[in-house]
């Protein structure tokens, strides 16, 4: 055994704490550094050394060195963690978005679709009972307006939600290619890093929170090469493999909308995988969030569509029933006089559309936000004394002097007699009044269920019976309770404020529903992310107890070799031996 074996093994045990020291020091300083993993000094017996004893060979230790240096890091941990951030990405971005749709059908202010239906059912009402009253009648024709203005508005917030949505998912697709890069560039660092056997724990903490990252935008999986690269798969692509990764591009030219089956009035946009252009559809995080509050908004852009459709084709066509101050059949009240509106529904695509014939007689099929644009009020209304043409009335009628009413029309003679002969008096066409029935059989259709209307056998259950479901072949559908046919408007069955709030409700129990949901997932995250903690995070307790235990040892070892030292010197020194 050399002399100086035992001043060697005290050196060694001198650079292990100092090395630990460093490590804890790292720690230290790094504490509140996002992504940072735990790291500790790993020691081992360095090998022993052979030395005769009195009856054996004796294993003297020659001290310790540090085997490595590793991150306090938990795979499953990681694993539940990124499982889970993806979920909560996407409820968070689910739950902005239903806030923004609660903004745009905020019924609680006086400017909402509610209040502008509410204000014209109100409007007709009136007209029910003072059916001459050109007040009445031109307050009809401006609460239509601002009706139909209203249901425009909010189809048009919805058009911009939807673009909204769209630059987000482009913002998001350039910085999840930007990451792809970095974990690749990450990758040749690691490996480049790892090739002497350390290992690369800075390298691989933010190579981990790069991946934390992505996983809030879609599902992933992460394996390790045996090179110690990573390998993350997403809804099944190969995003990253060691060196190599694929790019993630946003489609800026997009589609129409109307190659989906209603035009909503805006352009849809994909992600592809550039190498092969297919299509990457993430299912889940925020990615698939921001493609799910797009079907949202059209889904609200279809209640509206609906309701536009209701009043321009089952709305029109009981105006139409009635007539005006002029003693003619009413005219449309949505859109040009001469033209026809007919509500078509398709089984096959589950949507409805609207039939709109001009003067020439030429159909074209419309939907979406090219019936809510078209919703507008009749121009005829606009026109001097055009109130007269609101047909509020069944039939005008006057009567004779026996006090009988006798219907009329605009072609009835203005000399004529009843039934036994007599003569009527001569009409005042500029003063004859209307009954105001049809003015309560059109309020009648903001609030009277089509089944009552129907069953009870009110006069405007002639306009609902126009509206039959039919099936592909078409065939009418019985209605499951004997009835050969089921009537069904663009609002299903429902009456128009009833068909508005049941939607609306629908999107309010959906983000109270979401607030919930996200109240419960943060609990799993926040048990997730202590449970990773309590792995990974440092503990400054933990690492000042560490820091006394390496410094003691440290001094012990110095305090050691001091010792050592000063036996060399007495025995060199002061023996006087040494070199004869």
């Amino acid at each position: 055994m050399s002399t100086f074996t035992g001043l060697t093994t005290m050196v060694r045990g001198i650079y292990l704490n100092q090395t630990s020291l460093n490590t804890v020091g790292h720690n230290i300083v790094n504490a509140a550094t996002e992504g940072y993993s735990r790291q500790s000094t790993n020691p081992v017996a360095t090998a022993s050394e052979h030395r005769a004893g009195l009856y054996n060979t004796l294993e003297v230790g020659t001290g310790v060195d540090a085997l490595s240096i590793t991150r306090s890091r938990d795979t499953f941990a990681d694993f539940q963690f990124r499982q889970e951030n993806s979920t909560k990405g996407y409820y968070e971005t689910m739950a902005t978005n239903f806030d923004k749709l609660e903004s745009i059908f905020n019924d609680s202010t006086n400017v909402g679709v509610a209040d502008a239906m509410g204000e014209l059912y109100k409007a007709w009402s009136a007209l029910s009972t003072e059916g001459p009253t050109a007040a009445n009648r031109t307050t009809v024709i401006e609460k239509s307006k601002i009706f139909s203005d209203a249901i425009q508005t909010a189809a048009k917030q919805l058009q911009e939600q939807i673009d909204s949505q769209y630059n987000e998912i482009k913002n998001h697709t350039i910085h999840v290619d930007e990451t792809l890069e970095q974990l690749a560039t990450l990758n040749r660092q690691v490996v480049a890093a790892e090739a002497d056997g350390s290992m690369a724990n800075d390298l691989r903490d933010q190579r981990d929170l790069l991946t934390d990252e992505l996983s809030s935008y879609f599902n992933l999986s992460v394996s390790e090469t045996e090179l110690g690269a990573y390998q993350i798969v997403g809804n099944g692509a190969m995003l990253v493999n060691g060196f190599a990764r694929l790019h993630l591009q946003y489609d800026d030219a997009g589609v129409s909308s109307a190659l989906y089956g209603v035009d909503y009035g805006v352009n849809d946009h994909l992600i592809r995988i550039k190498e092969s252009d297919v299509v990457f559809a993430p299912s889940n995080g925020i990615l698939k969030a921001h493609y799910d509050a797009i079907q949202d908004c059209k889904d609200q852009l279809d209640t509206l569509a609906n309701m536009a459709t209701f009043m321009m084709t089952t709305f029109n066509d009981q105006h139409a029933a009635g007539y005006d101050m002029n003693g003619e059949l009413g005219r449309n009240f949505f859109g040009v006089s001469n033209y026809e509106y007919e509500y078509e529904y398709d089984p096959e695509n589950l949507y409805n559309y609207m039939n709109v014939t001009d003067t020439d007689g030429n159909v074209s099929r419309i939907s979406g936000i090219k019936i809510i644009n078209s919703m507008n009020v009749n121009s005829d209304f606009d026109q001097i004394g055009g109130y007269k043409y609101v047909a509020a009335a069944t039939a005008y009628r006057d009567v004779n002097d026996q006090n009988e009413w006798i219907k009329y029309t605009a072609d009835t003679d203005l000399e004529a007699v009843d039934s036994e002969g007599k003569s009527i008096y001569k009409l005042d066409w500029d003063n004859r009044t209307g009954d105001g029935t049809n003015a309560v059989y059109l309020s009648e259709l903001f609030n009277m269920s089509f089944d009552t209307i129907v069953s009870a056998g009110r006069s405007n259950a002639a306009i609902i019976q126009k509206y039959t479901l039919k099936d592909a072949k078409g065939n009418e559908v019985p209605d499951g309770s004997g009835n050969p046919k089921t009537y069904i408007t663009s609002l299903g069955q429902a009456a128009l404020n009833s068909y508005y709030q049941e939607a609306m409700t629908q999107v309010s129990v959906e983000a109270s529903s979401l607030d919930t949901t996200i109240e419960q997932h943060d609990i799993i995250m926040t048990q997730i992310e202590n449970w990773r903690d309590s792995t990974s995070g440092v503990d400054w307790n933990q690492e000042l107890t560490e820091m006394i235990k390496f410094q003691k040892a440290y001094q012990s070892c110095a305090r050691c070799l001091t010792a050592m030292d000063e036996c060399l010197d007495r025995l060199v020194n002061n023996t006087g031996m040494i070199g004869r």
